[in-house]
């Protein structure tokens, strides 16, 4: 027996000889484990015993974090499986396999419980009086079926509550043979109800019935020599064989009805492949991606992926055909799927025959889906996790792979220069760094300077095709971020170019809307994120002003003959300007470059000055690069 608290140790002694659901919760009480037992005692115990986590190599992972076990008793072990299911559809622990649908898939709703069913696409099955069909691969095979209903059995395709109260005027369909005009009283609740019973068995694959039925009333129809009605009858027979010609694909068996159920798996990333026949014809194929967090083989993946789907869907197959092998619960597992479609219900893994074939094919999609899915999977992995968090903490519709960050610089209104960013996943995208030497303001003037550099920058991307970024981080409070929100505005990308600010005094995340501002925990990697992006921005346009600084000093005062490379590295290193170096004392200037040297180059400089100024005249200290912050 492995060492466990006092709590559980209890729980251990209290548990009941039953079948049941256990629920096992860590220190905060979240549940992050439901399983199903036939004895609750033997299997819950098998965790703590030591030899191997009673076979449930998931135990390692988990067994640190029980803090609470719960369990619920039910009658049958086939009760605790759908329990079971339920409960993890509910709850979503973190250590069962949870199953993600690609999609919603389409169903067919039948609306048998109205006077006048009709036929819709439905996206999920609701506790009605319809009858469900489905799901199907997507939404253009409902489209044809409800055109093949109107085409055959006059099904009506209109949203109208009948019957009315008054007669109305017969729509097109009426005119063109697709509809009876219900809703004008040309047919009654009987005529109609049982061309709903006729379309039910297209539905439900009952084509041979149905074409039976069709043969025998043209005949009936010929022998009255009501040609009219026999032709309408061969007519309706010919549309319906035509919808079933026999693929490569479809069965031998015309009244099969069969689910072919491949999985392939590698690491923590499963897929998984079902080819649905119905009346011995391939109907569609859905795919899911299993979300795998727990060293569980194919047949737990296959168990658990068994419950979550088949317990949801209305029709359950006769036979679940699959490549994996069967789990030690396979009967009762077998015996919920038969309570719940009022039939038998088997489990097969097929060796031979043509069965074996529909494996393979569903094994290759399956396989298909896998590679993708571990190429999604590398892909994201060079993402930095900060970046999906600030899209959470943002709210952003699409995930900020793409960021980038601007920066305004200059000296005392002179050599005012901007700076432009970009993250990439989340890191720094030298690359796509961008300069920009402010044109077209004069002083002082962050909001002017921002506006030029977004308008350069938006024409260019726009002119190059190249898409806007997932994310403009101003740098600034919210006068800036709606400063910037108006020049987006007049450029016409205020609704592709999400923008948010980074005022610096408190960190404080700032949007251009009317969304309250937000500070995140100083340890955010999110924040951490913006932060570096303005960091990065502040760095970059910092160098470049002094770079164009020390390139314009050169040109003012410090290329004269007689002053070489070493002497200007040196005064430059110190010194920022011709004012700050005349007003340095004598001693400094000789530690620095010595006697005889310093009193030369402090005599060129003053002949090297403008006329007007005064070298005698005492300078302030050296002037800060100033850099607004908001």
């Amino acid at each position: 027996m492995l060492p466990v608290d006092g709590h559980i140790e209890r729980r251990l002694a209290e548990l009941p000889a039953l079948p049941g659901v256990y629920i096992m919760k860590n220190s905060q009480g979240k549940i992050i484990y439901i399983g199903k037992a036939k004895v609750l005692k033997n299997r819950v115990k098998s965790y703590f015993d030591g030899s191997e986590h009673g076979g449930h190599r998931a135990a390692s992972l988990m067994l640190p974090f029980i803090r609470d076990i719960e369990w619920i008793i039910t009658e049958t072990e086939e009760e605790a499986l759908i329990l079971e299911a339920n409960l993890i559809r509910k709850h979503k622990p973190k250590y069962n396999v949870l199953l993600k649908d690609d999609k919603h898939f389409p169903y067919l709703a039948f609306s048998v419980g109205e006077p006048f069913p009709r036929l819709f696409l439905s996206r999920s099955v609701h506790k009605d009086d319809s009858q469900y069909y489905g799901p199907y691969m997507n939404s253009r095979v409902v489209s044809q079926l409800i055109d093949l209903s109107a085409r055959l059995f006059h099904i009506r395709e209109c949203k109208l509550k009948l019957p009315l109260a008054a007669p109305a005027r017969p729509c097109l369909n009426y005119h063109i043979g697709r509809c009876d005009a219900p809703c004008a009283g040309l047919i009654s609740q009987e005529e109609y109800r049982a061309k709903v019973e006729q379309a039910r068995l297209m539905l439900e694959g009952k084509r041979d019935d149905l074409l039976e039925q069709w043969q025998r009333e043209m005949e009936e129809a010929s022998e009255r020599l009501d040609f009219e009605a026999a032709g309408k009858k061969r007519d309706a027979i010919q549309a319906l064989q035509s919808t079933g010609i026999r693929q490569k694909t479809d069965t031998s068996d015309p009244n099969l009805s069969l689910d072919i159920l491949s999985i392939r798996r590698n690491g923590t990333l499963a897929a998984a492949v079902i080819l649905e026949y119905r009346a011995g014809v391939l109907t569609g194929r859905r795919h899911y991606r299993l979300e795998c967090r727990l060293e569980d083989d194919e047949t737990e993946i296959f168990r658990q992926m068994v419950v979550q789907w088949y317990m949801e869907v209305p029709l359950i197959p006769a036979e679940i055909a699959t490549d994996v092998a069967l789990p030690d619960d396979a009967g009762p597992l077998q015996q919920a799927l038969a309570e719940k479609a009022g039939r038998k219900v088997t489990f097969t893994n097929p060796q031979r025959g043509e069965k074996v074939g529909f494996l393979k094919l569903a094994s290759a999609n399956a396989d298909m889906i896998l590679v993708e899915m571990r190429a999604e999977v590398q892909k994201y992995s060079e993402i930095d996790g900060s970046v999906f968090e600030l899209q959470k903490v943002l709210g952003l519709k699409k995930t900020p792979f793409r960021i980038e960050c601007v920066d305004i610089s200059h000296l005392s209104g002179t050599n005012t220069v901007a700076s432009l960013v970009a993250f990439k996943n989340g890191r720094p995208d030298k690359a796509n760094y961008r300069k920009f030497i402010i044109k077209t303001v004069s002083g002082v003037d962050d909001f002017a300077s921002m506006r030029e550099v977004m308008i350069r920058r938006i024409r260019r991307l726009e002119e190059e095709g190249t898409p806007m970024p997932d994310l403009w981080v101003c740098d600034g409070g919210k006068g800036q971020v709606d400063a910037t929100m108006q020049i987006l505005k007049e450029l016409g990308h205020d609704q592709d170019l999400p923008l948010i600010g980074l005022a610096k005094r408190l960190e404080e995340i700032v949007f251009p809307d009317d969304r309250k501002s937000i500070v995140l925990h100083r340890t955010s990697p999110a924040l951490k994120l913006l932060q570096n992006a303005r960091d990065e921005a502040h760095r970059f346009a910092i160098t470049y002003q002094r770079s164009k600084r020390k390139k314009d000093l050169e040109v003012e005062w410090l290329k004269m003959p007689g002053v070489g490379h070493e002497t200007r590295v040196k005064v430059l290193s110190k010194y920022k300007s011709a004012e700050a170096f005349m007003a340095a004392p004598l001693e400094d200037i000789v530690d620095l470059l010595g006697k005889v040297r310093g009193n030369r180059l402090r005599e060129q400089v003053a002949q090297y000055r403008p006329l007007g100024s005064d070298s005698n005249e005492e300078t302030p200290a050296e002037p800060r690069s100033r850099h607004h912050d908001s």
